[in-house]
Order: C-alpha cells, then sequence, then structure tokens
C-alpha cells in the first residue's frame, strides 16, 4: 500500500460533551474525536480515547461506553481532516484518512480506553496534528496536552515509526519485531 499523509485539525477544548456536540454541528460530515481526563483512580490527566464517526454530534451525546468513564478533568477534542482524499476504489464504508489517523494514534499513543487497532497500522501513514481554539481561528501556541505529538510518522513494519514534538522531544519506536 502506499504512504498515506494526513492532516488532522483539532479543535478544543470543550470541557462539556454537550458544548463539544453543540460544536460540532458546525462539522460537515464524519470526523474524529479525542478525549481526556482522569479515569477512576487515575492520579495524571492524560489522553484516554480517540474514535470515528459519521456524525459527531449525535455520537457524543449518546452515551459512550468509553467516554462515560472518564469522570475527572475530562476534555474534548474535535478533529478535521485537512488533507485531500486518498485516489482509487474504497474497500469500505469509513473514510480511509479517518481510519488511519485514528489507528495511529491509538496503536502509538497506547490510548487505554481504545481496545481496537492495538496492532500495527496495515499501511505506512504520516500524521500531523494542528490544534486550535474553539473559536476555529487561533491557534494553540503550546499544547494542552504534552502527551499529543505534532507528528506520528510510521514507516511501515521494518523501518518502525518516528513520533515527534516538535520544539524538541522526539522518540523513535521499531515495529521490526512488535506483538502485532
Amino acid at each position: 500500500m502506499k504512504h498515506v499523509a494526513i492532516i488532522v485539525d483539532w479543535y478544543g477544548p470543550y470541557e462539556d460533551r454537550r458544548d463539544a456536540a453543540r460544536a460540532a454541528r458546525d462539522f460537515a460530515g464524519p470526523g474524529l474525536y479525542l478525549a481526556a481526563g482522569k479515569c477512576a483512580y487515575e492520579r495524571i490527566r492524560r489522553i484516554q480515547y480517540i474514535g470515528i464517526t459519521g456524525d459527531l454530534t449525535s455520537r457524543l451525546l449518546r452515551p459512550h461506553h468509553k467516554l462515560d468513564q472518564i469522570t475527572k478533568e475530562a476534555e474534548y477534542w474535535l478533529g478535521e481532516v485537512g488533507s485531500v482524499g486518498i485516489p482509487g476504489r474504497k474497500a469500505k464504508v469509513t473514510d480511509r484518512r479517518l481510519d488511519l489517523a485514528e489507528w495511529a494514534h491509538s496503536y502509538f499513543l497506547n490510548l487505554p480506553l481504545n481496545e481496537r487497532k492495538k496492532s500495527v497500522p496495515d499501511s505506512p501513514v504520516t500524521v500531523l496534528n494542528r490544534w486550535w481554539r474553539i473559536d476555529c481561528e487561533t491557534p494553540w501556541i503550546r499544547r494542552r496536552l504534552p502527551d499529543w505529538p505534532d507528528l506520528i510518522d510510521y514507516r511501515g513494519r521494518q523501518h518502525g515509526a518516528q513520533i515527534a514534538w516538535l520544539g524538541g522531544r522526539r522518540i523513535r519506536v521499531s515495529t521490526r519485531n512488535g506483538n502485532s
């Protein structure tokens, strides 16, 4: 498969799911949503879950078996793919860019509430994250969640991945002998 590059524009944080759902009305079509906070007995706020949906508004308003586990200091982000589509026939109903962006975050950030997509992505993918305030115009200069990287660059099983926080922090992840 060809390497796919995806830009995701994230808007937030919303401290209440209802506020995030109201804001999601301005999003056209499917999107990503990400939740951070603390679950029971946790002391450190962190990214807990990422998901994709065809309708952000209704997904955020309905009870959610994973989001409902985040009980303290919750914040929600809405993600919109800002890069062009992938050419060719679609093999799945789900937009491949959304699928790969979710997969890269779930796997490489080892998100605790995501049960699926815990194996190496099936295709090389680069995800560039950009963060915007809830006015959708003002960029965040300092990231709100320090463990959320600017870049996830997975070049394939034999080459591994690089995860980068622009401004200095960078780690390399090998997938040659990984559990997948």
